[in-house]
């Protein structure tokens, strides 16, 4: 019989093992990822799974087998800012990021094929793509650089649209047959009636959607044109996705309102086409505040 063997004496924390784990002896390769003030109080905190998860009410924390201990600090420190980022503009009650924590976080240990990160609905994960080795270039870099340019970091607030948008969908406000907010991979432009007052999520989902695919004349949008014009048109015009960028922009926005750039939480991972102009961002981000208010008044 072969099983996992697990400690089960707590570390004393003068150990060597302890001060290692504390970050010792680690390049911190985390702090390339953000500009501007982080609180210290909160710094001594991202260095711990366990107290990540118990500030931002996460349910739990998943390595892939070729993730380092170096990478996983790095990993954990670059992702607890993040999180202190994303709060500060969501909003939450108790920083609840982890929605009670229904959230799991994975790096480098559920990868799919080509893709930078994913999100998984059945079991509210979102995966964090490992970065590139060394043979994947054709000239040498460092491991640094490596790190912080490639792999699935940038793309945490596209993956947390999907998460807010299936798990408000299937647990808040639940309709039969409309799986998501969004209604997932559909590309239907024919805007969903819900009740304002019942419904008053799935309102506001179908009013940004409507500013997606439509001009304020009702024809079809700039935006909405240029989606269809990719040679990924099915994917670009998928609702969840369309949502997905759309919520990085915001995140992305309201971070440069308070002087902030976190490229571990949000940079432009597809071509500028599929992303909204500024002057069209502008008819969508008053309908993405209220939905963030009525998001809050569940959690």
């Amino acid at each position: 019989m072969s099983i996992k063997i697990f400690d089960t004496l707590k570390p004393d924390s003068r150990s060597k093992l302890e001060k290692y784990w504390r970050g010792q002896g680690f390049r911190a390769i985390y702090k390339q990822f953000r500009k501007g003030t982080v609180p210290s109080v909160f710094l001594n905190k991202i260095k711990d799974p366990r107290e990540v998860s118990k500030v931002f009410n996460i349910k739990g924390f998943q390595f892939g087998n070729w993730v380092s201990n170096e990478d996983r600090f790095n990993y954990l420190a670059a992702f607890g800012i993040c999180l202190f980022d994303l709060q500060q503009v969501l909003q939450f009650k108790s920083n609840n990021l982890g929605l009670d924590k229904n959230l799991g976080v994975a790096f480098g240990a559920r990868g799919k094929s080509r893709a930078l990160a994913h999100y998984e609905p059945g079991t509210d994960v979102i995966n964090m793509t490992r970065y590139k080795d060394a043979n994947r270039y054709k000239v040498p870099t460092t491991k640094e650089a490596r790190f912080v340019n490639s792999g699935g970091v940038g793309a945490f607030a596209h993956e947390y649209a999907h998460f807010l948008d299936f798990y408000f969908g299937k647990n808040i406000e639940p309709f039969s047959g409309v799986y998501s907010l969004s209604d997932g991979m559909s590309t239907n432009t024919k805007k969903k009636i819900y009740s304002k007052n019942k419904y008053p999520l799935r309102y506001l989902m179908e009013e940004i959607m409507e500013v997606a695919y439509f001009d304020k004349k009702g024809k079809p949008s700039s935006f909405f044109k240029r989606l269809s014009n990719t040679k990924m048109s099915n994917y670009y015009l998928a609702r969840t996705e369309i949502f997905a960028r759309l919520f990085e922009q915001y995140i992305a926005y309201k971070l440069r309102e308070k002087k902030v750039s976190n490229s571990f939480l949000t940079q432009q991972k597809y071509e500028e086409i599929v992303y909204m102009t500024p002057s069209e961002f502008k008819r969508v981000k008053p309908l993405f505040d209220q939905l963030l208010i009525q998001m809050r008044m569940a959690f």
